[in-house]
């Protein structure tokens, strides 16, 4: 038997069998404070074995690895669900560890690791076959990055809790350097360890080296070329007034790779919000 869990942000939720709503109504399951999700936006079907996912009607959709979806979708493990501005991933773990493999995808223009059964790349949107190479890895595994700050978690925590940001940060860097390695393309990124990075990022953005720290967010973004949700817009807001943050390079770099691509409506709400940052960093 397999069990689900929802991973948003740095928190991951367990999904037990029946329904679980998402929405922006406090009576959903996981409640998204974000003007582009409907009220009661999406449902996860789950079973034993499965877990689908279907939008309700919503006005923005749902999509799932970069695709919009219409009715009952299944998903698998590692697959992410975009809803709103947010982003989420599904993690499905088995009580038994065999030794059976999941056979993976090289995209062969960005480096991600593909399911064999999708069509294109879930970081670059390139399409899979030919070019790229095959490996294996175990099914019941996890990227070394999630396993690293899992590992690392506690510790982090403790220390944040008291405001100790300089003993945080020696304990998160070797991550969050691996992790930025991973997102410039020199190694496997993992969409759960980029959250977790990021939102660590911005609690360390209360210390002393905001400056770096902001940095980081903006240039781990700009090299995903993935565009920001919400929520950590909203916190960058709050953080560059905060440390009075004077460095508009890397904002403008990440508004240059975001102004090459085509962008659905609601992620060019979310650019002019990026472009109003950097006015307020250039003031």
């Amino acid at each position: 038997m397999a069990r689900f869990r929802l991973r948003y942000r740095s928190t991951d939720l367990e999904v037990a069998p029946g329904e679980f709503f998402i929405g922006r109504s406090s009576s959903c399951h996981l409640a998204l404070d974000d003007g582009l999700v409907s009220r009661r936006h999406a449902v996860l079907r789950v079973k034993d074995d499965s877990i689908e996912v279907e939008d309700l009607g919503s006005r923005n959709g749902v999509s799932v690895n970069g695709k919009k979806v219409e009715g009952a979708t299944p998903l698998k493990h590692l697959d992410r669900i975009s809803i709103g501005s947010q982003e989420m991933v599904v993690v499905r773990s088995g009580h038994t560890h065999q030794a059976a493999t999941l056979q993976m995808e090289t995209c062969g223009h960005c480096g991600a690791l593909n399911d064999t059964t999708s069509s294109e790349c879930v970081r670059c949107h390139a399409p899979l076959g030919g070019r790229a190479t095959m490996q294996s890895m175990p099914a019941a595994t996890s990227p070394g990055e999630i396993s690293t700050f899992h590992l690392l978690g506690g510790i982090a925590e403790k220390a944040l809790a008291m405001n100790r940001y300089e003993e945080a940060e020696r304990v998160l860097q070797p991550a969050m350097e691996k992790l930025m390695a991973s997102a410039t393309g020199t190694g496997t990124l993992d969409e759960g360890a980029l959250l977790e990075g990021i939102g660590y990022a911005l609690r360390l953005a209360n210390g002393p080296k905001a400056t770096r720290w902001i940095d980081w967010v903006f240039e781990v973004h700009g090299a995903t070329e993935r565009v920001m949700d919400s929520k950590t817009l909203d916190r960058l807001h709050e953080l560059v007034r905060k440390s009075r943050y004077t460095n508009p390079k890397p904002l403008r770099a990440y508004l240059d790779v975001l102004q090459a691509k085509v962008l659905a409506p609601a992620e060019r709400f979310l650019l002019r919000r990026l472009e109003g940052l950097e006015r307020v960093i250039r003031a």
